[in-house]
């Protein structure tokens, strides 16, 4: 029998327990509405309430709808979810050969491909999907095809490629028509613009915290930075308690709402199915005492008190919500807040099931609290120990301004460095917003992430002649740092056409010819053949070439170019541009 007649007064004080402005609960079986409350503010400066028709960006449950949009497909026979990707795509390269041969749409819903997340490597960019998965060949596996659970976007966004090539639409109309507006989601869309002007969204926070991890306010976080790419298909869809309570009862109700069949038994039941296993034990076994979590298609499911639940969580922007249900007994439950990084839908999710199923309460919220304070502090002392941990009185080998300019890596947007005063500044280009670039020792700075409120560690590397030549970026952080190479400056028309000519080097027989083809540079020594050279630096003084180790400086006197200079190991050696004759 169901005890959630006081359940809105728990919710509340759960949500003030975490500091958490606001809350919106609904829970369901079959058609039928059993419970549905809303507390505290969806924008706290302007003290504007939480309603049941507040919008929220639902990051991750985006996953989801994906999920269904291909379950669609393999309904209408356009896809096949067994069948390699490439059959459908061939443009779907990946940096893993046997990967990118056997890769089907199972394995990328169900995260097993064996490519880490590298999220930053798309990181709200406004790039065409096709341009991005053009890009996905350059990035690093840690894992083996179908070796382990893990996690990652990327391939929601080829996902969404993939819908849009075999359904002949965007994968953002796609879903609309044939999920939302069948299922009268009429609040639900892809951007942080609502579909009527009427409609509001939740603010998102976060907690500030002091040096010990107390609570001391809310930080308001910036919100809406979304493009069609990122979050894209992995979690851009923008909804409320309303719409998703109408999402679940398909779920809980063998693909239909109402009278309305959206999707076959047998493909809504492909979602739901186990597919991999997850990480388990640890914390989530002394929490949950389960051992064993699974993930399906776009879902998450474990077992639960001798019930099958099926739930998908999601955060971005200072907002944390979950969506979950029990297929067989056909209960769902949507939790929305507008607090990040804190357990507070998970505690009323399981929470609510329990109350749900007649199985009373087992106190969930002060379950996660006793698990969660002890992380919470630990995470204020890792803050003081990497301060501990720096190297006092270790200045950097080169003035600030040596490390400005652009670097660039296969498969990630531009890093740029600029001076602002005093300080250093970095950013991702087209990506993360410039942020703080703070000397920690040597040549290690820290760069504040602001996006996710993280400070990372970034290491300048110095070339054999001594110049900034790299930065070290731990961008993704399973695999090795991204090594971001100093960007090759463009060069004029009128630069190019001066560099063209022969050098003739003090050494007997030894001279150089300069050619350009199609804006590039190749040098040729006497007797051999012409090597494309890389420009590494342009100056008012000099335009700078790398090539196999050696260093080619052309030297500028105004407009002109009046010698070379060769730097390889060991030698130096100048030789003056030739006079025409």
């Amino acid at each position: 029998m169901s005890s959630l007649a006081d359940f809105g007064e728990y919710a509340r004080d759960a949500a003030a327990s975490w500091r958490c402005p606001g809350v919106a609960v609904s829970v369901i079986k079959e058609e039928e509405l059993l419970h549905q409350s809303v507390h505290g503010w969806r924008d706290v400066e302007q003290r504007l309430p939480m309603t049941g028709d507040t919008r929220f960006p639902i990051a991750s449950i985006t996953k989801s709808f994906t999920a269904m949009s291909v379950a669609l497909l393999v309904d209408d026979g356009k896809l096949e979810w067994d069948k390699p990707v490439r059959d459908y795509i061939p443009e779907f390269i990946l940096k893993d050969s046997y990967a990118t041969e056997h890769v089907t749409v199972r394995d990328m819903l169900a995260h097993r491909t064996g490519l880490p997340r590298h999220d930053l490597a798309a990181w709200r960019m406004d790039l065409p999907l096709a341009d991005f998965i053009a890009r996905m060949r350059h990035l690093e596996f840690n894992l083996s095809f179908r070796e382990h659970f893990q996690y990652n976007n990327l391939m929601y966004y080829a996902i969404a490629y993939l819908v849009e090539r075999l359904a002949g639409q965007p994968w953002e109309e796609f879903v609309y028509e044939r999920i939302l507006a069948p299922l009268g989601m009429e609040a639900s869309n892809f951007a942080p613009q609502p579909p009527r002007p009427e409609q509001v969204t939740a603010a998102g926070y976060r907690v500030d915290r002091d040096e010990e991890g107390g609570a001391e306010g809310l930080v308001r976080l910036p919100f809406g930075e979304h493009t069609r790419l990122s979050p894209g298909a992995a979690g851009t869809i923008f909804s409320t308690l309303a719409d998703l309570t109408q999402w679940l009862r398909v779920h809980v109700n063998e693909g239909r709402s109402g009278d309305h069949r959206l999707v076959s038994q047998e493909n809504l039941k492909q979602m739901h199915l186990p597919q991999i296993v997850m990480p388990g034990g640890g914390i989530t076994e002394a929490l949950l005492g389960n051992t064993i979590c699974t993930y399906a298609m776009g879902w998450s499911v474990e077992p639960y008190r001798d019930h099958t639940l099926v739930h998908h969580s999601g955060g971005v922007e200072g907002h944390s919500l979950i969506v979950g249900f029990l297929p067989q007994e056909r209960v769902g439950v949507v939790v929305l807040t507008n607090i990040g990084g804190l357990p507070v839908p998970q505690a009323l999710l399981y929470e609510a099931i329990d109350r749900a199923l007649g199985l009373g309460s087992q106190g969930w919220n002060a379950r996660f609290h006793t698990t969660f304070d002890p992380l919470i502090a630990a995470e204020a002392e890792g803050k003081r120990t990497a301060a501990a941990e720096r190297v006092a009185d270790a200045p950097p080998t080169h003035p600030l301004e040596a490390c400005v300019g652009f670097y660039e890596a296969d498969g990630y947007p531009d890093f740029a460095v600029e001076l602002d005063g005093t300080d250093l500044k970095a950013r991702t280009v087209g990506s993360l917003d410039w942020s703080e670039l703070r000397h920690y020792h040597y040549n290690v700075f820290e760069w504040h992430i602001a996006a996710f409120d993280q400070w990372v560690k970034v290491s300048f590397q110095v070339s054999d002649s001594g110049e900034v030549d790299s930065v070290s970026v731990p961008m993704e952080p399973t695999v090795e740092n991204i090594s971001f190479a100093r960007k090759q400056p463009e060069l004029s028309e009128e630069i190019l056409a001066a560099l063209a000519g022969e050098y003739e080097s003090p050494v007997a027989g030894l001279s150089f010819t300069v050619a350009i083809r199609d804006r590039r540079v190749f040098v040729a020594q006497s007797g051999q053949a012409p090597a494309e050279v890389k420009a590494c630096k342009l100056t008012a003084s000099l335009v700078g070439f790398r090539m196999e180790g050696v260093r080619l400086d052309f030297v500028r006197d105004g407009e002109a170019i009046s010698r070379l200079v060769i730097k390889a190991p060991g030698m130096t050696l100048e030789a003056p541009r030739r006079q025409a004759r």
